[in-house]
């Protein structure tokens, strides 16, 4: 035992300041960590937490129309919220209509936890995201990036392998500094707003012709292969909706024009819809179908997968002949 203590004591004479250089490190980084975390929960709120303003005030507007009534429930991120007409939509199809998309700042997981917080027994529901969301990917998707770090919930859940590769691509800058005060934050906080939000919680066609946003890039969107925890979490939220008496279908979203023509972004295209039929998941959109939800940068508003008001009556229609297709397949 005095062997030991001597050993003890000799080591920490000889290695003191590394012993010291490595507590104060692993404090330092934890003591960051906890602070980053709490900016994310805390003042990153513009970037979070109109996510659950959004979802809190989609299910206020249904219980004031659609207390009781079935509703086909259009979800997903800030693509439906832009590209799809609630009103034009229930017109064509004949029945209650609520645009429920909210945004991709929280991730995957979140939208389809909103979502099934939404849904009443009887309802349908459309899930409308990004490929990038679909990739949960840090290296392509920022907010992603984000979450996978600084959600407690999401870090713990996730392999030390997908640890590793968060931390790689986690944008220290942003979790540090935060976004800053760009032209584009401004433009953020005069549109994601709940006031900017019609009656079936679509974004009003008036806010996005008031609102002129930075100049679009000329960003060349590429093909993202939908990743095997995307479909794992889509695979549980459709079994969650089941046991609901909740149908699920899944529209791939619009998208800036680009690589879209070409023969390697095609053939992801076509594998990620073979990937999620597989898996169980009732998907809309056919393989064939690229160029019809590929759109000019004329139809485009503040982002490449959102649609201004002439895009958007073209996405719309688009919705409307596929839910009618696969109604009439389910009759036959």
């Amino acid at each position: 035992m005095e062997a030991i203590k001597d050993n003890f004591t000799s080591f920490t004479k000889q290695n003191g300041l590394r012993i010291v250089v490595v507590v104060l490190s692993f404090t330092l980084t934890t003591c960051a960590y906890m602070a980053a975390t709490l900016r994310f929960e805390g003042d990153y709120v513009h970037r979070h937490q109109w996510i659950s303003t959004f979802a809190d005030y989609k299910k206020e507007l249904r219980e004031g129309i659609y207390p009781s009534t079935p509703v086909l429930l259009i979800a997903g991120d800030s693509t439906p919220l832009f590209g799809i007409d609630a009103g034009i939509l229930s017109e064509n199809l004949g029945r209650p209509v609520l645009n429920y998309g909210l945004g991709a700042a929280s991730g995957l997981s979140t939208i389809l936890t909103e979502t099934l917080n939404a849904v009443k027994s009887g309802d349908e529901v459309v899930l409308i995201v990004s490929d990038r969301l679909l990739a949960e990917n840090s290296e392509l998707y920022l907010n992603q990036a984000l979450v996978n770090i600084l959600d407690h919930d999401e870090f713990a859940a996730a392999s030390l392998r997908n640890r590793i590769s968060s931390f790689l691509f986690t944008p220290w800058d942003i979790i540090l500094f935060g976004f800053g005060d760009s032209v584009a934050d401004k433009h953020f906080h005069n549109v994601y707003q709940t006031h900017s939000l019609g009656k079936l919680g679509d974004m009003k066609a008036n806010v996005i012709a008031s609102n002129t946003p930075p100049k679009l890039p000329n960003k060349i969107t590429q093909a993202y292969p939908v990743s095997k925890s995307a479909i794992t979490r889509l695979r549980r939220f459709q079994k969650d909706l089941n046991d609901m008496d909740v149908k699920l279908s899944l529209l791939l979203s619009p998208r800036m024009r680009g690589h879209t023509e070409r023969k390697r972004y095609v053939s992801v295209f076509s594998d990620n819809i073979e990937a999620l039929r597989t898996a169980g998941v009732r998907v809309l959109t056919s393989p064939d179908d690229v160029s019809q939800i590929s759109f000019d940068k004329q139809y485009l508003y503040d982002f490449d997968t959102h649609l201004n008001t002439t895009g958007r009556a073209i996405f719309t229609d688009y919705l409307s002949k596929k839910i009618l297709q696969q109604d009439r397949k389910t009759l036959l």
